[in-house]
């Protein structure tokens, strides 16, 4: 059986890859692609068993490469493996001939599931309920399931401005935003666990109080993921931007904020890695 995993994010391929071989089958069984276009070439190709795709890409993105399949009559199964959880995206795909969706982060059980399913042509139904995030998920529990690592938190005071650190920017459709501040320890952790780089290593970045290009892209793939947890979830926050800073005090927001508008400060340990503090912060 060969599986066509595509995703823009090398990073999140490896995540898909580790819980398909939890789940018991054989990375060689696996074709790679970056982008909805390069999919689409592998198909045609032929020998393709299973098509598991994100949703936003370059190129092509996931929701048009499968309509793009599906005007062929191309029947190959297909699912849909991504961080989006708004219902109403969901019954998109479904409606475009998706097999089921699953949310990042998701366990090799509960993608198995949905592959053997698809699999065995039968689909997820009406896409709601399975597909969506865990009730009672946390920042924790979010990032244990992605890095496959002990995440441990505790209350803390808020991140320290004077260090370096990495700031997310979320929105909602109504343009609610809210920040998500991580001081450079947990920053670097996050980035670095996520691809197995040592724990020397995020130590080196944490002192020098900069991120290099890779575990930059990790931290964005793993912040983009923790949109399903932001505080007050109602409709849909979105991902604008992950940024990195010399100093948290660069950041005028932060620096500004009332100490009523910050919400949930914990300190965060990934196993073997350094800990730091994280809070979020709504914004006018």
């Amino acid at each position: 059986m060969s599986i066509l995993l595509v995703d823009d994010s090398r990073a999140m391929r490896m995540i898909v890859l580790r819980e398909l071989r939890k789940a018991g089958y054989d990375p060689k069984d696996v074709v790679e692609a970056d982008n909805g276009r390069a999919a689409l070439d592998c198909v045609h190709a032929g020998g393709i068993d299973l098509v598991l795709s994100d949703w936003n890409m370059p190129d092509m993105n996931g929701i048009r490469l499968l309509q793009v399949l599906r005007e062929e009559g191309n029947r190959v199964p297909f699912g849909f493996v991504t961080s989006e959880s708004n219902a109403l995206v969901h019954k998109e795909a479904l409606d475009a001939g998706a097999d089921f969706v699953v949310v990042k982060p998701f366990t090799a059980e509960s993608l198995s599931e949905q592959v053997e399913t698809a699999l065995q042509g039968r689909r997820q139904g009406d896409g709601i309920g399975a597909a969506l995030a865990p009730k009672g998920a946390t920042f924790g529990s979010v990032l244990e399931d992605l890095l496959g690592r002990q995440v441990v938190t505790k209350e803390s005071e808020l991140p320290r401005t004077s260090m370096a650190g990495a700031v997310a920017r979320y929105r909602t459709d109504g343009e609610e935003r809210m920040l998500l501040v991580a001081e450079i320890g947990i920053a670097a952790s996050i980035g670095a666990a996520l691809s197995r780089l040592p724990a020397g290593a995020a130590e080196d970045f944490a002192a020098e109080g900069s991120l290099p290009d890779n575990v930059k892209e990790n931290l964005h793939e793993v912040l983009n993921v923790m949109s399903q947890v932001v505080p007050g979830y109602g409709e849909r926050w979105a991902l604008e931007d992950v940024e990195a800073l010399g100093s948290l005090s660069e950041d005028a927001e932060i620096v500004l904020a009332s100490p009523l508008s910050w919400t949930d400060p914990v300190e965060v340990r990934v196993q073997g890695y350094p800990s730091g503090r994280v809070a979020w912060l709504k914004t006018a």
